[in-house]
């Protein structure tokens, strides 16, 4: 008898279950019989343990928290097959059916007046006239067989590109030269903007090296700009500044020059028999030490007019001071662009420069970009030094202390109306009201809103670039102010316009069109959601001399105006960012 106890326990036959895994597995049962069948909502039974997570067995396809998901999306979800089931949903059917039955009656029922149908034409009248773009439609629609995947349309789209685009003689020139640069020795009679052409080349191909710089850098040149001095050494470009800069080198732009200009370059400018220098650009130079600085500054300062100063981490007190020195109406220079950038400077640095002379009363154009430093008190004081009112360009990008009382400034400080750019890029504390207030006429005590050429708002708040804002800076911009009153110009307009993030809508391109149709050439309006096709081929088909729009970031752009704008076939027109 125990043998036969005994063979029942290993087969496990009449074993008892387990108090817990009852009421666990009966959990498991309540909560999916209601998928089912049921049509009662269904009652959640507790487990044994505090953690649902902990539960062993699980049979829905979303996971342990479906039914909490599915009340909190609201969202019809297909139900399984079963009589309830088909009975919930022929009932479900049967009250849309009635209730649509009922709205077609009280339609039929309701009293019409014979004049119901002109006033209906007469308000999409007014809509359309509000809005001007709703009546623009593609010129073609693609292919249903090659629109049915992303794939497909974007290989149609490149050959398309690729069809009309035909390379110039002078791309071709230039390729040819950088493949056989190793046999060049000299460039001879070549202005700069085509060693700019070479050099960006031999970059791109990783070829700008010593010998290269050699034949670039050749003696008689009066403009030398490298856009990667990573393969030049000190010494090299010390030699090379010692020849150049008597025999008449006027401008020297450096980027990535961190290993090459230190001491030594400094050393070769300052101590040259004759150096007449109007324009210096220099990016990365770690090596630049701010008292080798101050002594550049002091010694070129009788004919440098441009200084141009980005990513130098050693450049301070001793730099600023030997600017606000050396270009007062006591020096014996005239500074007419400063570009700041990526700079360590201090704000007492910055207010010193600002106040202590009038270094800065001729200036045109002020770069001050990602300084830590930099708030509304810095923006204020430099502002007010250029006391001559004849800034043309402003760049105060990536400064993100600056507020609404910076645009306060900058309308003070355009006395004379003759600021053209404007870019205020990353500044996440600027407002819709204080935008706007910037393009706003008659204020009390304020000159008139500037006539830009060149606004960039990119990256600033979601909500403070919106369609009154660009409405009023594009009416702003092709304002005739020589007439008595208010009007228009037919020749004014913006040209680079730049709304990346903002919350811009089709009533921008509308009032782009409007106002800028011949002058604009560069758009970007990447990551608008709410621009839309109409729009977008609205614009494309008033603005004939625009060349370029970015739209990266906006899938609601689709085939209807990729492939359907008035200048698909136009190789100057050029649509970055389709996807």
């Amino acid at each position: 008898m125990a043998r036969t106890e005994n063979e029942n326990d290993d087969n496990g036959g009449d074993r008892e279950i387990p108090q817990s895994m009852r009421q666990r597995n009966r959990a498991v049962a309540e909560r999916e019989a209601s998928r089912l069948a049921r049509p009662e909502p269904r009652r959640v039974g507790k487990l044994g343990h505090a953690s649902r997570k902990k539960s062993a067995v699980t049979s829905t396809p979303s996971g342990y928290n479906y039914a909490a998901n599915r009340e909190e999306s609201k969202q019809e979800v297909e139900e399984w097959c079963g009589p309830f089931s088909v009975a919930r949903q022929m009932i479900a059917k049967r009250e849309e059916a009635r209730r649509k039955r009922e709205e077609e009656q009280g339609d039929e029922n309701k009293e019409h007046h014979p004049l119901d149908e002109a006033m209906d034409l007469l308000e999409m009248e007014k809509k359309r006239k509000a809005q001007p773009s709703l009546q623009w439609k593609a010129s073609g629609v693609p292919d249903a067989a090659s629109s049915r995947n992303q794939y497909s349309k974007r290989q149609r789209r490149v050959e398309k590109e690729a069809k009309y685009t035909v390379p110039s003689l002078f791309s071709l020139c230039v390729e040819f030269l950088v493949d056989n640069f190793e046999y060049v020795q000299a460039l001879g009679d070549v202005d700069s903007m085509i060693r700019r052409n070479i050099c960006e080349a031999l970059v791109t191909k990783q070829k700008m090296n010593g010998a290269a710089f050699d034949v670039i850098a050749e003696k008689g040149v009066e403009a030398l700009e490298l856009v990667d001095c990573a393969e030049v050494t000190q010494d090299q470009l010390a030699g090379s500044l010692t020849e150049l800069l008597p025999a008449g080198l006027r401008f020297l732009a450096l980027q990535h020059s961190g290993r090459c200009f230190g001491p030594k370059a400094v050393k070769a400018i300052t101590s040259a028999s004759s150096c007449r220098l109007f324009a210096i650009a220099i990016g990365g130079a770690y090596l630049l030490k701010d008292e080798d600085a101050a002594s550049l500054i002091s010694t070129t300062a009788s004919t440098l007019s441009s200084i141009d100063v980005t990513a130098c981490p050693l450049l301070g007190e001793h730099f600023c001071k030997a600017l606000s020195e050396n270009y007062s109406s006591n020096g014996n220079g005239t500074l007419l662009e400063l570009s700041l950038e990526n700079l360590a400077v201090t704000k007492d640095n910055l207010v010193s420069l600002a106040k202590s002379s009038d270094a800065l009363k001729n200036l045109k154009r002020l770069k001050l970009c990602q300084i830590e430093s930099v708030d509304d008190e810095v923006v204020e004081a430099l502002l007010d030094a250029v006391d001559r009112g004849n800034l043309e360009a402003i760049d105060l990008s990536h400064n993100h202390n600056l507020t609404d009382e910076t645009l306060s400034g900058i309308r003070r400080c355009n006395k004379n109306g003759a600021l053209r750019s404007l870019q205020l890029c990353e500044l996440k504390n600027l407002t819709e009201a204080g935008l706007a207030a910037f393009f706003t006429h008659t204020i009390p005590g304020l000159p008139s809103p500037p006539m830009l050429k060149k606004l960039v708002l990119n990256n600033c708040s979601h909500e403070a670039v919106t369609d009154t804002v660009m409405e009023l800076a594009a009416k702003c911009s092709a304002m005739n102010r020589e007439a008595v009153t208010e009007s228009l110009s037919t020749m004014g307009g913006l040209v680079h316009v730049g709304i990346h993030g903002s919350s811009c809508t089709d009533r921008t391109m509308e009032s782009l069109a409007a106002t800028s149709a011949r002058t604009l050439k560069e758009l970007n309006a990447s990551f608008c959601p709410l621009i839309s096709d109409k729009g977008l081929g609205y614009l494309v088909s008033k603005a004939l001399q625009l060349s370029t729009i970015h739209i990266w970031g906006c899938a609601q752009v689709t085939d209807e105006f990729l492939d359907g704008h008035s200048r698909v076939g136009d190789s100057s027109l050029e649509v970055i960012g389709a996807w």
